[in-house]
């Protein structure tokens, strides 16, 4: 099964809120509904860190923000049991397979 890349890792930084949050933007998304991205995104996502170890981690919330140049910045809130050192910046989001539909 075919894994979708949903994007770079540019920012990885902690909230006291909401823990850690992954955030990036991929161009094949500027054009499509927040809404589309979400489901895109889905429940769970593979991270592929820089040094090649990929890990499953679940999605807690998503945002999409919409910047001055009207590009569209995907937010991934991962939770406070997450350290932001975990995910170096230039890692890569991609969808977990959508065959996973238990939580």
């Amino acid at each position: 099964m075919e894994t979708k890349m949903l994007f770079g890792v540019g920012l990885v930084f902690d909230t006291p809120e909401f823990g850690t949050i992954v955030m990036g933007a991929n161009e094949e998304f500027h054009e499509l509904f927040p809404s589309t991205i979400k489901e895109r995104i889905g429940n769970r996502i593979i991270i592929k860190k820089t040094d090649g170890q990929e890990q499953v981690y679940k999605v807690i919330s998503s945002q999409i923000h919409h910047s001055i140049a009207g590009k569209k910045n995907i937010g991934i809130c991962l939770g406070r049991e997450i350290s932001p050192n975990e995910i170096p910046v230039g890692s890569i989001v991609y969808c977990y397979p959508s065959r996973e539909i238990d939580e």
